[in-house]
């Protein structure tokens, strides 16, 4: 599998050659998901390698879905490379990630960050990585439709049931438009269950998961978002391996007035659609008004068990990160910052990115994610649960929670 990963020198071709560089350089291996290696990125790169002359960054990328197995095995073979783009908190809960608590302790600031980027690189206690990029699950809503009903647009205060009100309101008696759309996705269900006050699991100072698929506040979550498809106030998930695209198309096309996703929907809507008035909210807060979280979106980096260049990959990582290199990847790409400090630009002044700044102070990763067997399985239980006439949430997530248990056990 690591023969799928692509190569791309930074600067010099000759790194990717079979002669190398000059015996002085040092090679420093950087792995990437294909979407990262863009402009912005590559000019980071360069401008580390200006202040680094003898070093030479190698970008390695490919998909995502890859880049665990091209970890492992470069560790097996004690070749690794020296950063990896993906989620610091689940490469450590594998046992993949080097931690790097003393240069945190040197370079690095938590405070500065938002609390949901620390948690991204924190397992157990540790910090194992540097936050690469931030997004936050917020409500994207049609305002053209919300006018032609007649009818406010989401407050900050708003709980699920004035949510259920106002897609009520926005649904046609024929059903062709509805209030909103469910997408088949852990991440975009784990922002509700935070916005309603619960936890899929909470992982000990051991790593060890404390599971807890099938908590009330959890339960009500789900329960909220399948009553808004039985009720017909929703779409639901096209098929069991619907994903975020199926729910685009819905909003783009005015089928659904309400959806629920990060910034970078938004850039592709305005694109696609750009006649209409798109405009962001918060999202509802929970059953009781309790709650007010959401999913952290985005990513981290992290230097793999094994790699050779240890400090150097932290000041790579931390260069990436430089207020000028994160106000260009928001700018150009839509990817925002982990520091809340860079959203004094005046980039950040219009009421939709503010909205993202207020989101992004309260949300979290899901760290169910770094478990194989209880995210399949609350993943099945979801793709029982939200399709018309679906599953009961209270037993699809109790039998989730009783088979990940029993998976547990040795």
């Amino acid at each position: 599998m690591v023969a799928v990963l692509l190569c791309v020198a930074a600067t010099s071709a000759a790194a990717c050659s079979a002669g190398g560089p000059e015996r002085s350089t040092t090679l420093l291996r950087v792995l990437m998901t294909d979407d990262w290696v863009t402009g912005p990125f590559v000019d980071a790169v360069r401008s580390f390698e200006r202040d680094h002359p003898t070093v030479r960054v190698v970008i390695e990328k490919g998909p995502i879905s890859l880049l665990t197995d091209a970890v492992r095995a470069g560790i097996s073979s004690g070749a690794p490379p020296d950063v990896v783009q993906s989620h610091a908190y689940s490469a450590a809960g594998q046992g993949l990630a080097q931690p790097l608590d003393d240069l945190w302790a040197a370079h690095l600031d938590p405070a500065e960050f938002f609390p949901g980027a620390v948690e991204d690189v924190t397992w157990a206690g540790h910090r194992y990585g540097v936050p690469l990029d931030a997004n936050a699950l917020v409500l994207l809503y049609n305002a053209d439709l919300l006018r032609q009903a007649g009818v406010a647009p989401p407050g900050p205060d708003m709980t699920f049931a004035q949510f259920e009100a106002l897609t009520r309101a926005l649904t046609t008696s024929d059903g062709q438009r509805r209030g909103f759309v469910v997408p088949n996705s852990t991440w975009w269900t784990y922002g509700w269950i935070r916005a309603n006050g619960g936890e899929t699991v909470d992982v000990g100072a051991d790593g060890a998961p404390a599971l807890a698929l099938d908590s009330p506040a959890v339960v009500q979550a789900v329960s909220f978002l399948s009553g808004l498809i039985d009720k017909g106030y929703a779409f639901p998930p096209r098929a069991a391996d619907s994903h975020t695209g199926d729910a685009v198309a819905l909003f783009a096309s005015g089928a659904a007035a309400i959806h629920a996703s990060g910034s970078w929907d938004l850039v592709t809507l305005r694109q696609l659609v750009p006649q209409t008035d798109f405009r962001v909210a918060l999202l509802p807060r929970g059953l009781a008004g309790a709650g007010g979280g959401s999913a952290l979106g985005g990513s981290s980096m992290w230097v793999p068990q094994k790699a050779e260049h240890r400090d150097l990959a932290f000041a790579f990582m931390t260069h990436l990160i430089a207020d000028a290199n994160a106000l260009r990847l928001a700018k150009e790409e839509g990817r925002l910052p982990v520091r809340p400090r860079v959203f004094a630009d005046p980039f950040f002044a219009n009421p939709d990115m503010q909205v993202f700044l207020e989101q992004l102070r309260t949300a979290r990763p899901p760290k169910l994610g770094a478990f194989d067997q209880p995210s399949q399985q609350f993943t099945a239980a979801l793709d029982d649960v939200f399709r018309v006439g679906g599953a009961d949430p209270t037993s699809a997530l109790h039998q989730a929670q009783v088979r990940s248990l029993a998976m547990s056990k040795p």
